[in-house]
């Protein structure tokens, strides 16, 4: 901040902890009741004393120690008992005890007798079951194929047979209607000229 009147500015730290004398802590006080920037400065400056005030007070420590000091470290005794009563360590050693005593219990186990594999007779059985799959795949879908065809063809020969039937119908029924208009026509022609 920057003080109005540079030349008269005092101490706000001493004044703020109580280090001046009478007449110099006049002096600040008419100071800061003259100048806003002071007044601001001063006011932060108690707010931090009383930020610090409310801190506890510890001892200072005598010596620092490092990490690294010998101090630190527990002694071989010690070591060793954090070391067994760690969950960890005694999960493992159970684990290792009951490998030892399911190797010592368990009996012998017999080698197997050494097998030889017949590649090409398992060759030959994957091929003649691959076979068959496809075999019984390609029949299932000619079947579909086959059976999809005739029903197809049927529909058709059926549907032809019908107009067929229907055209010959329409033939026939001119054919006779014509054949009969014939047949009256000659009735007709004989009965009108007297021969019986």
């Amino acid at each position: 901040m920057s003080c109005k009147l540079p030349d008269r500015k005092p101490d706000w730290k001493a004044y703020a902890l109580g280090e001046l004398d009478a007449g110099a802590r006049r002096e600040a006080e008419t100071h800061a009741a003259a100048c806003t920037d002071c007044q601001d400065e001063l006011a932060g400056l108690r707010v931090t004393i009383d930020a610090l005030a409310t801190l506890r007070e510890e001892e200072i420590p005598r010596r620092i120690a490092f990490v690294s000091d010998k101090v630190f470290e527990p002694r071989w005794w010690q070591r060793i008992s954090q070391t067994l009563l760690r969950p960890s360590f005694a999960a493992g050693a159970v684990i290792a005890a009951a490998i030892l005593v399911h190797a010592f219990v368990r009996p012998p186990v017999a080698p197997a007798p050494s097998a030889s594999v017949d590649t090409a007779a398992i060759e030959a059985r994957i091929t003649a079951e691959v076979n068959r799959r496809i075999d019984t795949q390609v029949a299932a879908a000619v079947n579909t194929a086959v059976t999809a065809a005739v029903v197809e063809t049927k529909k058709r020969d059926d549907l032809r047979t019908a107009s067929l039937l229907a055209a010959a119908e329409r033939r026939y029924a001119d054919a006779a209607e014509f054949l009969d208009k014939r047949v009256t026509q000659i009735y007709a022609l004989y009965s009108g000229a007297g021969v019986r």
